[in-house]
């Protein structure tokens, strides 16, 4: 999955399939041992490389990219 030669990391897929399944940043932060500050991070890190302005508009190209 790439958008403009950049990929999504392993961590970033981790965190966007937990996106998409409506899992709150808290729950995710335990569910990975990550920080929630990490989490915003990689969260941002994705809305660059999807060219998304919001996390619902990173949702829907999470989903149309099929993790």
């Amino acid at each position: 999955m790439e958008f403009e030669n950049e990929k999504l990391i392993e961590r970033e897929i981790e965190i966007g399939n937990y996106l998409m399944q409506g899992i709150s940043l808290k729950l995710i932060a335990e569910k990975t041992g990550l920080s929630k500050k990490i989490i915003a991070a990689h969260i941002n890190n994705m809305k660059i490389k999807l060219r998304a302005s919001n996390t619902t508009e990173l949702i829907k190209a999470l989903k149309a990219i099929t993790l």
